[in-house]
């Protein structure tokens, strides 16, 4: 496998986490059809590619946002008041039904953290885009044959809104059903299209 059962993520668009652990009860834990032969490599491994200026400083734009933050999210006075309030047995930051949507790749029945990733790296590259190994493979196969043919995004997993709502519904303890504006005027607890931007990072350069 190496996709892991259950694994965790806000993916996708968790789109917006904030420091009050909107996600702690969230039933499901996000997983995008991923290649199961693909493997998580870290979003180090990202960096290396997906940080260049010309191309928008992904990584970096990522790293400002709240989904870099989810982990340290379930650590807040506010997530210790939620963990209390739900009679949780440990801290957050060490509960299972809250990690699988703040940190990026959890095994929930394992109630451990997928050995290449870190919990402080939170909802990173892969819990949007799915595990790297193989997107990294043609990313390599592409530079160093110089094959133009390779679809470098034939291993990248579409972000969803299907995707998003694993995490962002209205079992999460902190879900405000009035949070967005929708454009009929109506207000949402969730809207993709609103969310997608606050968390879109383009390649300028794909735009030319």
């Amino acid at each position: 496998m190496k996709r892991i059962a259950n694994m965790g993520v806000v993916g996708c668009g968790g789109l917006i986490i904030a420091v009050t652990m909107t996600l702690l009860f969230s039933q499901h834990a996000i997983f995008a059809a991923y290649p199961d032969d693909a493997d998580y490599i870290g979003n180090g491994q990202c960096k290396v590619c997906h940080n260049n200026k010309a191309e928008g400083e992904q990584w970096n734009v990522w790293k400002k946002m709240n989904h870099a933050n989810a982990f340290e999210a379930l650590k807040s006075d506010r997530a210790k008041e939620i963990a209390a309030e739900k009679g949780l047995e440990k801290p957050a930051h060490e509960t299972a039904q809250c990690l699988k949507c703040h940190v990026t790749g959890y095994d929930v029945e394992k109630e451990a953290f997928h050995p290449k990733l870190a919990a402080a790296d939170a909802v990173q590259c892969e819990s949007c885009h799915g595990p790297g190994s193989l997107h990294a493979q043609d990313g390599k196969k592409v530079k160093f044959s110089k094959d133009t043919t390779i679809d470098i995004s034939a291993h990248i997993t579409k972000i969803t809104e299907e995707g998003c709502r694993k995490c962002h519904n209205e079992e999460s303890p902190t879900w405000d059903p009035e949070k967005y504006t929708l454009e009929s005027g109506e207000k949402a607890g969730f809207d993709f299209k609103q969310a997608y931007e606050i968390i879109n990072h383009p390649n300028p350069k794909k735009a030319e």
